[in-house]
């Protein structure tokens, strides 16, 4: 029988929130930064057991077991098999399914895949070509982003000529007409084919899994038009459902409990480099309410920083009314110079230098209230201009999902206008397609001793240690240096446990091919117990200064252990001359690695040659593990 296929079921589930799905079928309340819990509705629950990660996608009741990703749930929930719970949750969230059974299938399945492999090698291509242009590295250098930063965003240049990628995409075995069908390439009116993109710096625009879908191009030079050139809608991307920045910022707005939404390319890219790193951009197209969507799975509050000019002013207007129905609270924030002339972010962070971040984090300090923001900005002389602005606010208010923050407002507009609070009048637009109905469901089995974690036996350093470097990403990197293939493949491993063990390498695996940890898809590639110990781990967090001193001296502590525990396995050896000096040699090791650990927390975050010693020790355990 036809289905869907994997790549579009874990595209779909990527831009699902499961709250946003569990929320339809029972009301949830926010635990913490982007996590709920509620009561579970397949046992009878006398208080919220039942806890939902949108982040990693999933529901775990820990009284009576249930637990699963969003399909899971629409399936046990409705009695729906797992195509009839696919096709439920994407009509939900308006995502389009392709059609099964139809012939052109396989086609869209070939072509997801050419425009991906040509995005990839286009991307490559115009990072490569930057350092080639005068023209474009001088452009860089007056929008003060340094190289690492440009690589990070993947920043390029597109050459002037009409078939430079043309002829590069060509040696690589992509024709023309496929570059075409990427969006890369366009057709000429004599019949030819050239470069889509040309004498552009080049804006890499990747989606939630980091992938590069698109990418928007900008002028070098102000008399050329247009400023901005972006890619078509292809099989890969989609406007109105990626924002620009957001695989990069994912993780820091949950830290942060916001999200700083800025309007152009350099704007967002100047603000994380600068430090601000909860910061995404709406650029090519206006925020739509996937984009809200989507946002609301990391936050409920929000900075609007856009240009104070006419555009600004109605790009504010019209986000505001997006983002509060999906829970987003937005304040809205005016950029200055001492002078008063406003300036947009990118001007902030280049005219403020080093104390850029904490000059914008005391801006937001004096953001304004969407309510006030509105009725500042909006004529209320006439009772007909308040008429009409009580009517606006209101048509806003009625489709937020928070309740008593939805009443709050109604009362306080009530209480400066004279109007009525309640929705009287009031024509709501409309909703998705909702599911009340709670039918008789029998209590899930409960989970078999096999698969229950046997948390008695998991050292809680080596937890912490694992759960210190998914939740840092300023750890990822080391961490892939230090557990990279040669030593994954020596059979030593610092770890105890070997669920812990697992974890981490997955982990690990997920950033070495992704260059990100995705909390979703990696759940997803785990077997049962190693993901029930990745929905255990908290909410805590780490600046870079704290991960990085507690992953040093975890490092040490897990060489130290591994030495004690070859040093024990001897012990059931019979004793010679070797078992004995081999035993020595441990406990010197170990007593040396205590000895570098011990000094002082200043030396051993700021020593550069900390983390190449305990490389060296970890070459030193692979060989004394070759000796037993």
């Amino acid at each position: 029988m036809a289905f869907y296929s994997d790549e579009v079921i874990q595209e779909l589930k990527q831009q699902t929130n499961i709250a946003d799905i569990i929320q339809q079928f029972v009301p949830l309340k926010r635990s913490g930064a982007g996590r709920f819990v509620c009561r579970c509705p397949f046992h009878n629950d006398h208080s919220p057991s039942m806890n939902v990660n949108p982040q990693m996608g999933i529901y775990k009741c820990f009284a009576c077991g249930a637990g699963g990703d969003v399909f899971k749930f629409v399936m046990e929930h409705e009695k729906m098999d797992f195509k009839a719970a696919v096709e439920w949750v994407a009509s939900a969230t308006g995502f389009q399914l392709p059609e099964l059974g139809a012939p052109v299938t396989p086609e869209i399945a070939e072509e997801r895949t050419l425009v991906r492999e040509l995005n990839e090698l286009a991307a490559d291509w115009f990072v490569e070509q930057l350092p080639k242009s005068e023209k474009a590295l001088n452009y860089i250098r007056t929008r003060h982003l340094s190289e690492e930063t440009r690589h990070f965003f993947k920043v390029g240049y597109a050459p002037e000529g009409r078939e430079g990628f043309l002829s590069y995409a060509a040696k690589n075995g992509f024709s023309p007409r496929q570059l075409v069908e990427a969006g890369l390439a366009v057709e000429r009116e004599n019949g030819g084919i050239a470069d889509k993109f040309r004498d552009r710096l080049m804006f890499a625009i990747e989606n939630l899994s980091g992938k590069v879908v698109a990418f928007g191009g900008r002028v070098l030079e102000k008399q050329k038009k247009p400023k901005y050139l972006n890619s078509p809608e292809t099989a890969l991307y989609k406007k109105g459902e990626i924002l620009y920045g957001l695989s990069k910022a994912k993780n820091e707005i949950p830290k942060a409990g916001s999200v700083v939404l800025v309007e152009g390319y350099f704007d967002m890219i100047s603000l994380y480099q600068a430090g601000v790193k909860n910061v995404v951009a709406v650029s090519g197209t206006a925020l739509t309410e996937k984009h809200a969507e989507i946002l609301s799975r990391y936050t409920k509050s929000a900075y609007l920083v856009f240009d104070g000019d006419e555009a600004g002013r109605k790009a504010a207007l019209r986000t505001i009314e997006i983002v509060l129905p999906e829970g987003i609270v937005p304040k809205i924030v005016a950029l200055s110079r001492p002078n008063g002339e406003k300036i947009d972010p990118d001007n902030f962070v280049n005219e403020h230098g080093a104390s850029a971040a904490e000059d914008f984090d005391r801006e937001l300090t004096k953001a304004e209230d969407w309510f006030d923001y509105l009725n500042r900005v909006t004529p209320t002389e006439t009772i007909e201009d308040r008429a009409k602005f009580v009517t606006h606010l209101k048509s806003i208010l009625i489709h937020m999902r928070d309740r008593e923050l939805q009443h709050q407002y109604l009362r306080l507009l009530a209480e400066r206008y004279g109007t009525e609070a309640n929705f009287v009048g009031i024509r709501p637009k409309e909703e998705k397609r909702k599911f009340h109905s709670e039918p008789e469901m029998d209590m899930p089995e409960p989970m078999s001793e096999d698969e229950q974690v046997p948390w008695s036996a998991l050292p809680p350093m080596e937890l912490r240690f694992v759960n210190l470097i998914i939740a840092s990403p300023s750890l990822w990197e080391p961490a892939s240096v230090f557990f990279d293939l040669d030593f994954a493949s020596s059979g030593v491993s610092l770890f105890a446990s070997e669920i812990l063990d697992e974890l981490l390498s997955s982990a690990l695996a997920e950033y070495t091919e992704y260059r990100q940890i995705n909390l979703m898809r990696l759940h997803d590639s785990l077997s049962p117990i190693p993901a029930q110990v990745l929905e255990s781990f908290g909410e805590e967090t780490w600046d870079g200064e704290a991960a990085q001193k507690e992953f040093l001296e975890s490092l040490a502590e897990l060489e130290i252990r591994t030495a004690e525990r070859f040093r024990d396995a001897l012990k059931s050896k019979p004793i010679t001359s070797e078992t004995m000096s081999l035993r020595l040699e441990l406990h010197q090791f170990a007593s040396k690695t205590i000895r570098a650990r011990l000094r002082s927390d200043a030396e051993v975050t700021r020593d550069p040659t900390f983390f190449k010693n305990l490389l060296d020790y970890r070459t030193k355990l692979v060989e004394y593990s070759e000796k037993i």
